[in-house]
C-alpha cells in the first residue's frame, strides 16, 4: 500500500534538493574555465542529483537506485543509467538519464546551446540501446539549464531554453513499446537558479515561450492532459511515476480508500491469478 508521505514545502518545491546538489558539485566552474573543468562539474552535479531522485522515489519504487555502475541491460550489453529501477518480473521498468549545460558558451554566441547536438545524440543512443532489449522500459531524459537560458532570445531567434525544447521535441513522447526505439517516453528541461533559490521542470511536449520564462501559474495540464506550465519537484516526481504505472497497467484506485498501485509482482501474475479464480 502507498505510504503517506510528509514532505516539507522546501522538499516539495525542490529547494533543499537543488541546494544539496549545488553544494555537492562545488566548485562551480567559471566562464573562463575549459571543457575539462566544466565536464567534471557536470559529472558531480549529475551524480548527486541522481542520488536525490532515487531517494525521493524510493517509497514509491522500492529498490530504485542511482548508480555509476553498468548494471542495466541494453542491446550492446551493460549500460550506465543515472537512475535505474528494475525488477525480476519486469526487467528495466524506469530509467532516468541526466544531462546538463551550466555555463554559457565562451565564444561569441554566449548561449547555452553549444552542446545541443551532442546531448541529443547521446540520448538517442541510450534510448535505442535500452528499448531494443527492453521495449517496455520507460525512459526519461532530464536536461538541466540555468533559468537565465530563458532570457537570451534576440530578434527572431528563440531563447536557449526554447531552442533546446524545439530541438529535442522529436525525440520525446514514445507512447508504446512499438514506437521508435530512439525516442524517450518523456524529456524534461530542468531549470534552476545557480544560487539554489528555484528548481522547476518543463515537459518538452508542452508549448514553450519563444522568449522569456515559462509560467508557473494556472492548472498543470490542458484538457487533453498535456502539461502547460513549469512543474515543481514533487509534480515532476509524480508525473514520471504515473507514466511508469500507465505503461505497466499498474494504476489502481479504491473508490473509498484512495490510490494503491499494483506492485510489480501483481502485474506479472495478474493473468495467472484470474485464470485460477475462474477454474
Amino acid at each position: 500500500m502507498v505510504r503517506a508521505r510528509k514532505r516539507s514545502q522546501a522538499t516539495s518545491s525542490g529547494l533543499d534538493i537543488i541546494a544539496r546538489v549545488l553544494t555537492a558539485a562545488e566548485p562551480r566552474p567559471q566562464d573562463s574555465d575549459g571543457r575539462d573543468e566544466r565536464n567534471k562539474y557536470a559529472i558531480r552535479f549529475a551524480d548527486e542529483m541522481a542520488k536525490c531522485l532515487a531517494e525521493s522515489l524510493a517509497d514509491r519504487l522500492p529498490g530504485i537506485r542511482a548508480s555509476a555502475e553498468r548494471d542495466a541491460s541494453a542491446a550492446a550489453g551493460k549500460k550506465q543509467l543515472d537512475v535505474n529501477f528494475s525488477t525480476a518480473q519486469l526487467g528495466l521498468g524506469l530509467g532516468i538519464s541526466l544531462k546538463s549545460v551550466h555555463l554559457r558558451d565562451s565564444g561569441s554566441g554566449k548561449r547555452y546551446t553549444h552542446n545541443v547536438k551532442r546531448n541529443e545524440e547521446e540520448l538517442r543512443i541510450e534510448a535505442t540501446g535500452y528499448h531494443k532489449r527492453q521495449p517496455y522500459a520507460v525512459m526519461v531524459g532530464v536536461i538541466f539549464l540555468p533559468f537565465d537560458s530563458c532570457d537570451d532570445a534576440k530578434r527572431n531567434n528563440p531563447s536557449s531554453f526554447g531552442s533546446w525544447v524545439r530541438h529535442l521535441r522529436p525525440y520525446a513522447g514514445r507512447s508504446g513499446p512499438r514506437d521508435d526505439e530512439d525516442r524517450f517516453e518523456r524529456i524534461y528541461i530542468a531549470l534552476y537558479e545557480p544560487n539554489g533559490s528555484k528548481l522547476n521542470f518543463f515537459d518538452i511536449e508542452a508549448d514553450p515561450p519563444k522568449s522569456g520564462r515559462p509560467s508557473t501559474n494556472g492548472p498543470p495540464t490542458d484538457p487533453d492532459g498535456r502539461y502547460r506550465r513549469l512543474l515543481s519537484y514533487e509534480e515532476f516526481l509524480n508525473a514520471i511515476y504515473h507514466h511508469y504505472l500507465r505503461r505497466n497497467n499498474a494504476e489502481f484506485r479504491w473508490a473509498d480508500a484512495g490510490e494503491q498501485p499494483l506492485a510489480a509482482s501483481e502485474i506479472a501474475t495478474v493473468d495467472d491469478d484470474d485464470e485460477e479464480n475462474e477454474s
